[in-house]
């Protein structure tokens, strides 16, 4: 992504309402970028240029439908909002649940979407836009500390997705929409988490959310060299008090390519809210990798995350008994 560097910790404060040193401690607190009451959701995204930019899903909305959610007892729903000014449009599309008994319990993750010098909506091309992922939930939130456990480990099993980029000499860059398996393995004790995007299964393409506010097309590039059987590993990093965490040591491997360099940073929030044995229930944030090929191929990954304790993974479904 052409603006990572420059939106580094802009896309952290909106991610996790917190920028987080490697070593765990220093969090600096930041306003959170969702609000939502039940039925009007709101967004705040606080531009690069200084200026905060505001949604609002009554005034704003473009379209909506629903989703289904991973939490048990939450129903779903997605939104796209554009905003359209003198100078371009912005775009926020955000996926909303929450908990059918208290809606002021809710879970957001989406991005906001930059196009200076836009004089239309159609054709909208993400090549030309600053693109910021964001996750939010009062259960994110860094002024609550989660109560961390002192001892025991835990695993944690759940979603990544977000922009795949690739390019090598010849051929125009592409960008898509891409989906995988995220693990994570936190170590109380160590007071350290690590992952894994990738480990589990494969990463996908998937045309499931910037496709369908954009209508992305797939690029030649991408169908000849897809995102399958990269994996991406994020080494322990240190959690702070309030549930934070950061790191900068990242691999991307593939069996089949000689990689040689590879990079990136990830960081994310611990719940506030314990799962029934005491351990976190969930974590959320938002990483990114870089690779180099030997052959001259480049490539990237951004995306959201979430990692769910076991009790809030959906079940597998039965297998129909002989005779049934």
């Amino acid at each position: 992504m052409k603006t990572a560097a420059r939106l580094a910790c802009l896309a952290l404060a909106l991610a996790l309402g917190a920028c987080s040193s490697g070593g765990g401690g220093g969090e600096q607190a930041f306003a959170r970028p969702t609000s939502f009451d039940g039925e009007v959701l709101r967004i705040a995204i606080p531009r690069a240029d200084g200026r905060t930019e505001h949604f609002s899903s009554l005034r704003d909305e473009w379209y909506s439908w629903s989703w289904f959610p991973f939490m048990p007892n939450h129903s779903g729903r997605r939104w796209t909002m554009g905003r359209t000014d003198r100078d371009g449009v912005s775009l926020a599309y955000a996926l909303v649940s929450w908990d059918n008994d208290d809606p002021s319990d809710y879970l957001s993750a989406g991005f906001w979407m930059r196009f200076d010098g836009a004089r239309t909506t159609r054709r909208l091309d993400p090549a030309d836009a600053e693109i910021v992922p964001f996750i939010d939930g009062p259960e994110l939130d860094a002024r609550v500390a989660p109560g961390l456990p002192v001892a025991g480990t835990a695993s944690y099993i759940g979603s990544a997705g977000g922009v795949y980029r690739y390019r090598r000499p010849g051929v125009e860059p592409v960008a898509e929409e891409f989906a995988a398996t995220m693990t994570l393995q936190a170590d109380f004790a160590a007071g350290t988490v690590a992952g894994c995007i990738g480990c589990v299964g494969d990463i996908a393409l998937e045309r499931e959310h910037l496709y369908a506010v954009l209508g992305w097309r797939r690029g030649a590039a991408a169908a000849e060299h897809p995102p399958t059987g990269y994996e991406i590993r994020f080494a322990p990093a240190a959690m702070g008090e309030t549930g934070g965490f950061s790191g900068a040591s990242v691999a991307v491997t593939r069996p089949d390519r000689a990689i040689v360099r590879s990079d990136g940073s990830w960081s994310g929030r611990s719940s506030s809210r314990p799962a029934g044995d005491g351990t976190l229930r969930l974590a959320a944030g938002h990483a990114n990798a870089a690779f180099a090929e030997a052959d001259g191929g480049e490539g990237s990954f951004d995306s959201i995350l979430t990692a769910l304790h076991p009790t809030l993974q959906p079940s597998p479904p039965e297998k129909p008994r002989l005779g049934s």
